[in-house]
């Protein structure tokens, strides 16, 4: 073992008794470095030439009092444990010593204590500095702190009991006060909107570190949105929350203008068709559940439109304020289609539907007139009451389009074709099709050949019946996870194919709200990969967004599920609904293919390209990969591409076909050696 150096100072007249100190500290198995000194010149020439362990002190030095000795340590920062060895000492002695600093009083008869008092001493020593080491790397942690939270872009601030005790420089600034002097004593909750103060005070209750938006004030009164995010933390010994204020109004701003975009039809201003099918899905849902009756009206514009496109514009105008002069501002109006309209009228203005019908087309007819004499004549319009029988808003409105004019339909009527027994016929005899149609990626990442796989039901004739025809009823029906095990099995199958001709591609299988729910798909799915041999991350399982917003519980234990088999996740027709986007922020969601509506008219409409925009960012905030389908010109594909937009998809490249075809990558990749045409405008555009 090795030995302990003790450096020791011993302040003695006597060479005997330090020898006899020396003889006894021996048996600890110390390595002494000692050195006597006998006046007040030597100590202070001792301390300046060394660093010492401990020191060793007579008392009845004639010249040097141990005051004297412990007054000299001490100005010299030597934080050495002193012991004072004599031959007699009374108690009221021994405790002047203590007090004035002596760590203990040995007697030089009794020398045995001398090495257990010593080794004691250094131990608390050693105690001491790193105690003292403690607080200094505290302190020092401290300082960066305050250096990190006062250069923060963040405004900082720490409260105790609901008071501001501190705050950073871009809290003060956000909130326009001088100083933290200023703050101290003025409550959190003063700087909430009262609309919001009881829900900030349990926020700040009950803290689970989840940001919440608030209404803020500043001194000035002005009110703004604010995303605050609170944590418990200990400051300078006390209890204290610490909370991160962000202003997000601009974000707000922005958020409340993509929702406008998203609900909003950019010619008329009226309501889109996503939008008034949620609309109508809720009113059914109301009056399924007992609820006040609601009325439907369906408005198609005779054709063909004026051939002037500046008066078929004005021609939709004028058709938007007379409609909704005719319906009044307490009716739910939407431009369905292009030449299409319509309404859902509340409780009390059911019973005048015919009413309102003729009141609409008469004004139909005396605004046609304005662009052409005759594009009023020949209007269809029709109504009906909302009946609890309905299957969905989509049915309802299916129906109501297909009614004679002027007449109400029931949305429970039997459709002309038993699209039920067609689709399990055609499940009994594995009647489906699979079609893929290309993902292109604009930026060359490697992901290798996408394709979005499709299912088609063949018909008697041999004829291919597209989803949208089948897949309603289907699931009307209780069919669809039928149809989606089916997809599933023969997609992996498929896909595995490719593989093993060594095309590095991957399948994105779109799934229904049922299929979700299977319990069964994802045991379904493991099988297939097991038998096939395919990795996982080679699928990706496309979930419509109005499908996971309704079921976000279905969706997380799917996600789940799958995802452990390394299976990846796309959200489809992402953008409709603006809260989606807080709802994806931490799910394990890798793709967001946004809404067809993005891609149409882009290339020369600004509105849809600050729509776009917005949307690009806010998914590339979270980290996503953004597909825009629906392509159809190389003009939408060079604004796509100037936006950030990883992927495209669409007619433009290639429609979707029985044979997974991926003969349109070189038009839109920026890797090929022959750029496309639309790659060198976009680049000046930039």
């Amino acid at each position: 073992m090795e030995a302990r150096v003790l450096r020791l100072l011993i302040v003695d007249t006597s060479p005997d008794d330090a020898a006899a100190a020396l003889a006894a500290l021996r048996p600890g198995g110390f390595l002494l470095k000692p050195e006597r000194v006998q006046d007040l010149g030597g100590l202070q020439q001792a301390l300046a030439r060394s660093a010492w362990d401990a020191v060793l002190c007579e008392p009845a030095l004639p010249r040097l009092k141990v005051e004297t000795v412990l007054e000299t340590l001490q100005r010299a920062g030597c934080d050495a444990p002193l012991l004072v060895l004599t031959r007699e000492f009374s108690d009221e002695e021994m405790l002047a010593l203590v007090r004035a600093g002596a760590r203990d009083v040995i007697r030089k008869s009794r020398l045995g204590r001398l090495l257990p008092a010593l080794e004691r001493e250094l131990a608390v020593a050693a105690e001491r500095a790193a105690h003292r080491a403690t607080l200094e790397a505290l302190e020092e942690m401290r300082r960066k702190h305050r250096a990190v939270v006062e250069g923060a872009r963040e405004a900082i601030c720490y409260s105790q009991d609901g008071m501001h005790v501190d705050a950073n420089r871009a809290y003060l600034a956000l909130f326009e006060y001088e100083s933290t002097a200023e703050l101290e004593g003025v409550p959190l909750a003063d700087l909430i909107d009262k609309s919001d103060q009881g829900r900030f005070k349990q926020f700040i209750r009950k803290p689970d570190g989840a940001p919440q938006e608030f209404v803020a004030v500043r001194r000035s009164g002005a009110r703004f949105h604010a995303e605050i995010a609170a944590a418990p933390i200990t400051l300078n010994g006390e209890a204290c929350l610490q909370l991160f204020v962000t202003d997000i109004s601009k974000r707000k701003a922005a958020e409340t203008r993509l929702q406008f975009l998203n609900q909003r039809d950019p010619l008329t201003g009226l309501y889109n068709r996503t939008h008034f099918l949620r609309v109508l899905e809720e009113a059914l849902a109301e009056v399924k559940a007992g609820g006040a009756p609601r009325a439907l009206a369906y408005v198609a514009l005779p054709g063909p439109p004026p051939a002037d496109p500046a008066a078929a514009e004005r021609f939709l105008l004028l058709a938007a304020r007379a409609l909704n002069e005719a319906f009044g501002p307490d009716a739910t109006l939407a431009r369905i289609a292009d030449r299409d309209f319509a309404a859902l009228l509340d409780a009390a203005r059911t019973d005048r539907l015919s009413a309102l019908c003729e009141a609409a087309e008469r004004a139909l007819k005396r605004h046609a007139a304005e662009v052409n004499a005759d594009a009023g004549d020949g209007c269809r319009i029709a109504g009906l009451a909302l009946d609890a029988g309905a299957q969905s808003a989509e049915a309802v409105l299916n129906a109501l389009c297909a009614a004679d004019a002027g007449a109400a339909a029931s949305a429970a009527a039997p459709a002309a074709v038993d699209w039920p027994a067609r689709v399990r016929a055609a499940l009994e005899r594995g009647a489906f099709r699979l079609m893929y149609q290309p993902i292109v990626h604009l930026h060359d990442d490697g992901a290798g050949e996408l394709f979005e796989v499709l299912v088609r039901m063949v018909a008697d004739d041999g004829t291919l019946v597209p989803a949208a025809q089948f897949m309603p009823p289907a699931e009307a029906a209780g069919l669809a996870a039928a149809i989606d095990r089916w997809v599933v099995r023969h997609a992996i199958r498929a896909l595995a194919e490719l593989r093993r001709q060594r095309r590095e591609a991957t399948f994105f299988v779109n799934l229904t709200a049922a299929g979700l729910e299977d319990v069964e798909l994802a045991a379904i799915t493991l099988r297939a990969l097991q038998e096939t041999r395919l990795q996982g991350r080679h699928v990706v399982f496309e979930l419509d967004e109005a499908v996971l917003a309704g079921r976000p519980d279905a969706a997380l234990a799917f996600m789940r599920a799958v995802g452990s088999l390394g299976c990846s996740f796309c959200v489809d027709n992402f953008g409709r609904a603006l809260d989606a986007a807080h709802r994806l922020r931490e799910s394990p969601i890798a793709y967001l293919k946004l809404d067809a509506a993005f891609a149409h008219g882009v290339a020369r409409d600004p509105v849809a390209q600050a729509s776009l925009k917005a949307v690009a960012e806010v998914a590339k905030s979270m980290g996503k990969k953004t597909i825009a389908k629906g392509v159809e010109s190389a003009e939408a594909v060079s604004v796509l591409w100037t936006f950030g937009i990883d992927y495209v998809q669409g007619h433009y490249f290639q429609e979707a076909d029985s044979e997974p075809r991926y003969d349109c990558a070189g038009e839109a990749t920026l890797s090929s050696e022959v750029s496309p045409d639309w790659v060198a405008s976009a680049r000046k555009s930039r």
